[in-house]
């Protein structure tokens, strides 16, 4: 699930992984496969906190070798290897606003 906060800061929630870690892997870290690792939260699910600029970004959620969607992904967009990845666009904030501070996790 992708929840926009505002002043370019992106919740991503993943629930179906089946392995105690959970990556978000997207064109905005060159698909690095673990330099985006996501928080477990006591139910299972797992969570990361992103600041993006303005535009659109491909993304997917990684748990051991296995590749998941977004099902609330705003689209879709086909990719090299006969797949599709999830895509998130972030809206340009009208009030200009850059806050860098991240908003607070939800609780675990």
């Amino acid at each position: 699930m992708i929840e926009i906060l505002g002043s370019g800061w992106v919740r991503f929630r993943f629930e179906e992984a089946t392995d105690s870690t959970a990556f978000l892997v997207g064109d905005f870290n060159d698909w690095d496969e673990t330099s985006h690792p996501m928080a477990r939260q006591d139910d299972g699910g797992h969570v990361a906190l992103l600041h993006l600029e303005s535009g659109s970004y491909e993304f997917k959620y990684k748990t051991g070798s296995l590749w998941f969607n977004d099902r609330a992904a705003h689209e879709y967009a086909r990719n090299p290897w006969g797949s599709e990845n999830s895509v998130v666009t972030v809206p340009i904030d009208p009030l200009g606003a850059t806050d860098a501070t991240p908003p607070p996790l939800p609780p675990q």
